[in-house]
């Protein structure tokens, strides 16, 4: 597709009138004011189908307008640019548009063209600073006049807010100046009216621009009080605004309109520049890029007897003011250097640079994360990386490639407006080890990304504050998922791009340990177990075990677990006891038609459920238990256990989790108080055995796990059996029983992540020492 061409989504709707020629309608005009101003930029302007859209192929139906005439195209190749117009309700199309937007080189100016309302207050709740400006109910239905700001991104990310009017109830345009004589005839000053309307704008831009990065323009609806209090009623569409401003103020109108196509040629030729900088970039000599600077006496040839392995420093960032993408390192660092740098990586982005030694007096001794060494950076080259400046890193150059890290993600849900900075204060016990490791820890989801720049936009952990604020950084080098509700095209894309260090890749499920059946290692160690799929078998199964367990195969920590058993007392029918509500609900079921009845009133027929034999729990004190082993990765094969602990369930009752209210007891603690004389170190070799085996089958198959909370059964011999494998495990029993252990399962996976990326962790026994440089655990 010619790099001159720039693509519009159109609706069904739309399409069918640009086909038809109907242009009786501002809407209708839009569109050629759109190829107006393509072809006085001189880029050919395409409108698509957004129905017809076929997003694997990139391709889909389009047309085009010269000279007011419409020409249709047929089935094109769609742009690597396009201005997605469209408010989407219907899912379908929402997705097409997303999936897209991820495509690697695609340009998306509105990824989506529906923040809901509801979304934007729950989102604007959550920050302190925002929550007095949003209207109450009764506030918007008594408004006479609404402000309209219009917020439209530039090619830097900022905001800019190009038009501020307002609208009455019959929908009468207003200038500000005319509704604030309106309204408050000089009760309150004008100017700083305007400008608290703005700053308040800007507020509620900048979270958003966290949230929804692929959200280029918006309309913003204000209340404005006669004391001059400010309050957002709600967003407003871009159509909405054209169609207002488009009898009121042609000027305006047009600059409105004209303002996509002015990004997307803006965007085209950053597009082109940034080509050519990687050809020059890649016909420049080592040397002679060195030589572009003045400060040619300071520099330092690169030793040919440097060490050929990676070399690691401790460092924090300076900028200085440069428009190339330079970095300027100390003479003690570059003289241990077998080659100049000539590209530098943070997260999962790599940028060309130029790489200046410079003459330093200090020399190359206590190199730790209390004492790192001063590297420049240009501030091109800050802003191209995200780079946060206020966190001490560690540097690594080899292979003629600077990289900073370790970058490490938490990789949220799609729900994006449902993290704030409240929501992570739980992550903030991971970081007890930070200063030995360093670097960059970014929550995101994976709707706040720059699938084009590779930049996610997020939360940012602060060492100093230990706190969780907003910011941008590249795509961590690995990334920790703590959530399975994500498009699975932006999971593989992650998974490419961190070289396959996204951890926690799958959502395990107690379906997938029902496929392991006949895997030798375990296979005697898993109870027998079904999917449910007809009463039949459930029936036969209950005849011959006389006591099982119904499970949800999506669920965990005991939600939604049933216990059926046979009537022995009176010969017939079956008891079945509900647990979904923290308590125990007996059912005394006549026969088998009242069981199906039963079991599809509570959803058990159609909500994804299997059964398996129930084991006979061994006890303490008429207390049933079971154990929740923790087991963590500490390198890509190598897994340890990190935890182990005994969840004591309430007196006669089945089910153990803590949740539920059991008890968190130790291992040997429970076998001591046990009737049944086991050893506790047979016992614990036992589950040892059977969970390093597990987890080493888990090795090798296509999915890379990290950690995994195992369910381990004892039966009244003994005998351990899997019940279940988490991969979001709770460890609020270990909180509570050993707050070492619990905050050494919190570290693991941070550690695991900086460990995978081949950077350095301090031994924290020697991380005060100031002469502990080189003394590391990895």
């Amino acid at each position: 597709m010619d790099e001159r061409c720039i693509g519009i989504f159109l609706s069904r709707h739309e399409w069918k009138r640009l086909i038809q020629k109907q242009t009786d309608n501002c809407q209708d005009a839009i569109f050629y004011q759109y190829a107006k101003r393509g072809e006085e930029l001189d880029i050919e302007v395409l409108f698509f189908n957004s129905d017809h859209l076929v997003s694997h192929e990139l391709k889909g139906n389009a047309l085009c307008i010269k000279d007011n005439t419409i020409i249709e195209k047929g089935f094109v190749r769609i742009p690597s640019i396009v201005y997605n117009s469209i408010k989407y309700n219907r899912k379908k199309m929402i997705r097409n548009i997303i999936d897209l937007a991820q495509n690697p080189g695609f340009y998306v100016i509105n990824e989506r063209n529906n923040i809901k309302k509801k979304h934007l207050f729950d989102l604007l709740e959550t920050q302190k600073e925002l929550q007095q400006y949003i209207a109450k109910e009764e506030q918007q239905t008594i408004a006479p006049i609404i402000f309209q700001v219009v917020g439209q991104k530039g090619i830097r990310h900022k905001w800019k807010l190009p038009i501020l009017y307002a609208k009455d109830s019959d929908n009468k345009i207003f200038s500000f100046d005319e509704a604030y004589n309106i309204i408050f005839n000089k009760k309150i000053k004008k100017e700083e009216l305007k400008a608290e309307i703005y700053k308040v704008s800007q507020k509620i831009l900048k979270i958003l621009h966290y949230y929804y990065p692929g959200e280029i323009e918006i309309g913003l609806q204000f209340i404005i009080k006669d004391t001059g209090e400010i309050q957002l009623k709600s967003t407003n569409s871009i159509f909405t605004i054209v169609k207002d401003l488009h009898q009121w103020n042609d000027k305006l109108y047009r600059k409105i309109v004209n303002w996509p196509i002015d990004l997307a040629n803006s965007i085209r030729i950053i597009k082109g520049q940034k080509k050519d900088l990687i050809l020059r970039n890649s016909l420049i000599d080592d040397i002679g890029k060195n030589e572009l600077k003045d400060d040619t006496s300071n520099k330092v040839n690169f030793s040919k007897e440097a060490y050929s392995k990676k070399m690691n420093f401790w460092v924090k960032f300076k900028t200085f003011q440069d428009n190339e993408m330079t970095i300027k390192i100390p003479d003690r660092v570059g003289n241990l250097l077998q080659k100049s740098p000539t590209s530098i990586k943070l997260g999962v982005k790599e940028e060309p640079c130029q790489c200046i030694v410079f003459k330093d007096a200090i020399p190359l001794r206590n190199n730790s994360y209390h004492q790192p060494i001063d590297i420049f950076i240009s501030e091109s080259l800050v802003n191209k990386m995200h780079l946060p400046l206020d966190l001490v890193y560690q540097i690594q150059f080899s292979n003629k490639k600077a990289v900073i890290g370790p970058t490490i993600g938490f990789l949220l849900g799609e729900k994006n407006q449902l993290y704030n900075l409240s929501y992570m204060e739980k992550y903030c016990d991971r970081f007890g080890e930070y200063d030995t490791f360093g670097g960059l820890t970014i929550a995101f989801s994976p709707r706040s990304v720059d699938w084009n720049e590779k930049i996610a936009y997020g939360m940012i952990y602060d060492p100093l504050t230990k706190e969780w604020r907003y910011d941008s950084a590249p795509i961590p080098s690995a990334i920790y998922r703590r959530n399975f509700h994500q498009n699975k095209e932006s999971i593989k894309r992650l998974i490419e791009w961190t070289e396959g260090n996204l951890f926690n890749s799958y959502h395990f499920k107690k379906s997938d340990l029902l496929l392991l059946k006949n895997e030798p290692e375990i296979k005697d160690h898993l109870p027998t177990t079904f999917l449910l799929q007809s009463i039949d078998d459930l029936i036969d199964f209950i005849n011959k075990k006389q006591k099982i367990i119904l499970k949800p195969v999506s669920l965990s920590r005991g939600r939604g677990i049933f216990i059926l058993e046979k009537n022995l007392k009176t010969g017939k029918g079956f008891i079945l006891y509900d647990y979904r509500n923290n308590s125990r609900i007996e059912h005394i079921i006549l026969d088998r038609a009242e069981l199906e009845e039963s079991l599809d009133n509570f959803g058990i027929l159609t909500q994804g459920y299997l059964f398996q034999t129930y084991i006979p729990l061994l006890k303490v004190n008429n207390r049933a238990f079971d154990v929740r082993v923790v087991m963590q990765k500490y390198n890509k094969m190598k897994w340890k256990c990190s935890g182990i602990e005994c969840r004591v369930a309430r007196e006669n009752d089945d089910l153990t989790n803590i949740a539920r209210g059991g008890e968190g007891m130790s291992l040997e603690t429970v076998l001591k108080k046990s009737t049944q004389g086991l050893s506790y170190s047979n016992v614990y070799k036992s589950i040892i055995k059977l969970c390093q085996s597990f987890c080493y089958l888990m090795n090798k198959g296509d999915e890379h796990f990290a950690e995994f909370g195992l369910d381990i059964a004892l039966d009244e011999n003994g005998f351990p059996w899997i019940l279940e494998a988490n991969i979001y495990p709770s460890f609020k029993g270990f909180k509570e029983l050993d707050y070492e252990t619990y905050l050494k399962i919190r570290y693991q996976p941070l550690f695991y992540a900086v460990q995978i990326q081949g950077f350095k962790i301090l031994d924290s026994a020697v991380k005060n020492n100031s002469n502990s440089v080189g003394k590391f655990l990895f």
